[in-house]
């Protein structure tokens, strides 16, 4: 992951998930050494993790912590976290021709 794409990242992580912006820092640079899994806690309690997977960035909490918010921020969060995936994906692809 990039320095920008971990910024992106953590920009739908606050908006979305209420990461604490002053953890940024400390963020960008994990991701961006090869970190697959860091806990930013927010809104997703202490098990609130940030995945990064060879296909996808995904959100989860511990699931004896799931309440109804919880999950919803989980689905809603998800949804950015694909977007920008997705973009960063089209990013890395070949150029054809």
């Amino acid at each position: 992951m990039t320095e920008d794409q971990a910024n992106a990242v953590y920009n739908v992580l606050v908006e979305h998930a209420g990461a604490r912006e002053d953890d940024r820092d400390a963020f960008v640079y994990h991701v961006t050494h090869g970190c697959e899994e860091y806990r930013f806690q927010g809104v997703l309690g202490f098990g609130g993790k940030l995945y990064v997977e060879p296909r996808r960035w995904r959100v989860s909490c511990y699931r004896e912590d799931e309440t109804p918010a919880r999950v919803e921020a989980i689905w809603v969060t998800n949804e950015a976290l694909a977007e920008l995936r997705a973009a960063a994906a089209g990013a890395e692809a070949p150029v054809q021709g």
